[in-house]
């Protein structure tokens, strides 16, 4: 028999097969040497994990030893996982995972093959929907095991240094044995006459994959004929469904330093926006069905209300929408009121002596102010607004400078970072934002300053969008 492999993504491409020396990267490996064909220049990467001893350098003797006969070129790697493992704060499996697609991408990354061949399988594939269910996850869950990743995305997660390395375009991971049931790969070693190695701990119930393939699949596969193919099915109309209303998501969505979606997206769609927002902040396992309900529920909260997420995330209502942001340590400076430049966090507050009285243009969001300094008190200083601030806008009576700024519909994170000029509890300008009655220019005004307002590092971006 033939494995009925998969290879459209191999085809006229050199194929690095991930070679454990197990059964299924074995049958992965000698099916893709018969594929001659198909234009494939083939090689394989061993990673001896240090794991499991004796048993897994046997392992990586073996490995050689077939790449030798076969006369394919091997890369072979070690490392010490239990040691990264401590090192890094991870369970053994997801460090060894780690470790195999650092390899794996600096393997791309020095061109020394087009795509990483995987050995996954529909059994693999099937264990994994059933631990994404269990787990509690909602359809992407459901996809299972990826066909291909691009390797751009895998260098985002692993090695965000290497993720704009050109040399990644068109590059990346393929499991051509997705769609293929175990049974027919130990078949198509048997009739082929091909040894292999039995990792032993593949038998281990205590780890939870393991449960899953002999404690519930097997007895599954017992019942229903083609299981594994069944849920391989089910998986990939999974994905595509889930992958459709991703593709809807833009029109309420927005990415950036701040991602905001749009409060008024369909349910199913703005829980997908909020998981590209945490995806943009590297939140990829630690968030729970809870963390995207509490995202949901700001939605019919008050506007400022906030949700604290996994890794310092933080998700507030903001006008019609929800922003999601990095939640940043508020700032204690304070400056004295003179010429000058000063630090606000990521902002700065620049002071220049003159300005015409008609002077309060836009500056790509923040309003360049103009200010009488003669009727501004001494002791005036640049700080961060606190509780009790007042302040009189033009034309109408002393507020609170919290109501003024929620009349501003300005969000509470923007509230928190915005400087004022102040003495003592009344606020004379709200930088970017508004000067107070009591600091307006008129045609007697002598000592005119302009007060501007940058992100720090990139004059004139805005940070309100």
């Amino acid at each position: 028999m033939e494995l009925n492999a998969d290879l459209k993504n191999c085809e006229n491409r050199r194929v690095c097969v991930a070679f454990s020396g197990g059964g299924d990267s074995t049958a992965l490996l000698h099916c893709l040497c018969a594929a001659a064909e198909s234009g494939i220049t083939l090689s394989a990467v061993n990673v001896e994990h240090g794991i499991r001893g004796e048993s897994s350098r046997a392992d990586t003797a073996f490995v050689k030893e077939v790449c030798e006969r076969w006369k394919i070129p091997l890369y072979s790697y070690s490392a010490d996982v239990p040691a990264l493992a401590k090192e890094w704060g991870l369970g053994v499996e997801d460090a060894a995972r780690r470790v195999r697609y650092r390899i794996f991408l600096r393997l791309l990354s020095e061109d020394r093959a087009d795509v990483i061949a995987t050995a996954h399988h529909a059994g693999d594939n099937a264990e994994s929907v059933l631990f994404n269910l269990f787990r509690g996850s909602a359809l992407a869950g459901a996809g299972g095991i990826r066909d291909y990743i691009p390797a751009r995305e895998l260098a985002e997660r692993f090695m965000p240094e290497m993720a704009a390395e050109r040399v990644l375009e068109n590059k990346g991971i393929v499991r051509p044995l997705l769609g293929v049931a175990k049974e027919k790969i130990t078949e198509y070693l048997r009739e082929k006459g091909l040894s292999w190695r039995e990792d032993e701990t593949n038998a281990d119930t205590a780890y939870t994959r393991n449960f899953l393939r002999h404690d519930i699949l097997d007895r599954v596969r017992a019942r229903f004929e083609n299981a594994d193919e069944a849920v391989y099915r089910f998986s990939r109309a999974a994905r595509e469904d889930d992958a459709y209303l991703y593709s809807l998501t833009d029109g309420y969505y927005t990415e950036g330093e701040v991602c905001t979606i749009d409060e008024r997206a369909p349910k199913p769609l703005f829980y997908r926006c909020a998981l590209r927002a945490l995806r943009k902040f590297g939140v990829e396992k630690d968030y729970t069905r809870a963390n995207l309900d509490e995202i949901y529920a700001l939605t019919q909260g008050e506007n400022g209300k906030t949700a604290n997420l996994p890794r310092g995330i933080c998700a507030a209502r903001e006008y019609g929408k929800i922003a999601l942001f990095c939640a940043k340590e508020r700032p204690s400076c304070e400056y004295a009121f003179s010429e000058g430049e000063f630090a606000f966090g990521d902002l700065t507050v620049a002071v220049r002596r003159g300005g015409k009285i008609e002077e309060k243009r836009e500056e790509n969001g923040f309003r360049t102010l103009v200010i009488d300094a003669d009727k501004l008190p001494q002791n005036c200083v640049f700080r961060l607004r606190k509780e009790g601030d007042v302040f009189q806008k033009f034309g109408s009576g002393t507020k609170k400078l919290k109501e003024f700024l929620i009349d501003k519909k300005i969000p509470k994170r923007i509230r928190d970072t915005l400087p004022v000029l102040a003495c003592g509890k009344e606020v004379y300008a709200v930088l970017g934002t508004e000067i107070s009655e009591k600091g307006k220019l008129d045609k007697n005004s002598g000592r005119i300053y302009t007060l501007s307002l940058y992100e720090k590092g990139e004059n004139n971006k805005c940070i309100r969008t």
